[in-house]
């Protein structure tokens, strides 16, 4: 089955494909030049989860993610177990989520290599922090979008308007009293730079909304209308 993870990715347009890269490389770029910024190893940190992150990590992410969701044909649906979509697009969103925060994850170690200011081991702490963050940012929106498109909406319809929303989060809610920031981003947001601190606050309620996502999910593709997706 893992075999087919590229399946619906080789079945895309050139233009498509062309258009795909051409946003990477762009986001890569926008990315370098925040990172090039003479700010601490925190600030950037603190930077990158907050603003950059919502701006480029997330979106490509959840980009991918769709380009390269499963959607069985009518034939396929009838030689195949319909479950095998569920699979294979479950294992795809972990695919992308942990490819897309490697990636991003190894430029900011980069930069911050090239500039001396990785010196301190407490330093390396806060960046696997940063790693652990930037997967449960992108594996927890995946996961709410692909709940919306087992519900029967089109990935076209759900996309943009998720997409938009985190962008314009941080410029609508950092103005108000409170910590609506942290909410609206709280598996990523930067809280510490102590692990179990990150753990108890970040990791756990995590793997409890996973659990609950997945189930959510099954339940909406199971009762979904098969012949009105084909």
């Amino acid at each position: 089955m893992t075999g087919e993870l590229f399946t619906p990715l080789r079945r895309l347009s050139p233009n498509a494909k062309s258009i795909m890269c051409l946003a990477g490389i762009c986001g890569m770029a926008y990315l370098v030049s925040v990172l090039q910024q003479p700010f601490s190893l925190l600030d950037l940190y603190q930077g990158c989860m907050v603003e950059v992150s919502e701006r480029v990590v997330l979106p490509a992410n959840l980009i991918l993610f769709c380009m390269g969701c499963a959607r069985f044909g009518a034939f396929e649906r009838v030689r195949r177990n319909p479950t095998d979509e569920f699979r294979l697009n479950a294992l795809w969103s972990v695919f992308v989520s942990v490819v897309v925060s490697l990636i991003v994850w190894c430029v900011f170690i980069i930069a911050n290599v090239l500039k001396e200011s990785l010196n301190d081991p407490r330093q390396w702490v806060l960046c696997t922090i940063m790693l652990a963050q930037l997967f449960m940012m992108n594996m927890s929106v995946t996961l709410a979008v692909w709940l919306l498109m087992n519900m029967g909406m089109d990935w076209g319809q759900v996309l943009p308007p998720i997409i938009v929303v985190f962008i314009i989060a941080d410029f609508c809610l950092k103005p108000m009293a409170g910590d609506l920031t942290r909410y609206a981003f709280y598996f990523w947001y930067p809280i510490s730079d102590s692990w179990v601190t990150v753990f108890v606050r970040q990791v756990l309620p995590f793997i409890g909304y996973c659990m609950l996502m997945a189930m959510m999910n099954m339940a909406a593709f199971h009762r979904a209308d098969r012949l009105r997706l084909t």
